[in-house]
């Protein structure tokens, strides 16, 4: 089992919404419901971040790519 060091650090939150995640947490902590938000947020954004690279890196070699989809349909036979 892995150890994970903790920080503590102060949050502010909405009334409501705090008030909402009391009712929902069950059992759970609420730090650990803050923490589960926001390992999903960070992953979110890393994944959004990657897809976005590599939107980038596609755009930039499209014509390269075409060309070569476009040849290698050309070694198709024909039915």
């Amino acid at each position: 089992m892995q150890t994970v060091e903790r920080v503590e650090t102060v949050v502010s939150l909405p009334k409501d919404l705090l008030e909402q995640a009391n009712k929902v947490k069950k059992d759970v902590e609420i730090s650990d419901v803050i923490e589960t938000a926001l390992r999903d947020y960070v992953a979110k954004k890393t994944r959004t971040e990657l897809n976005r690279r590599d939107i980038e890196i596609i755009n930039a070699n499209s014509d390269l790519i075409n060309k070569q989809v476009e040849e290698t349909l050309e070694f198709q036979a024909e039915w």
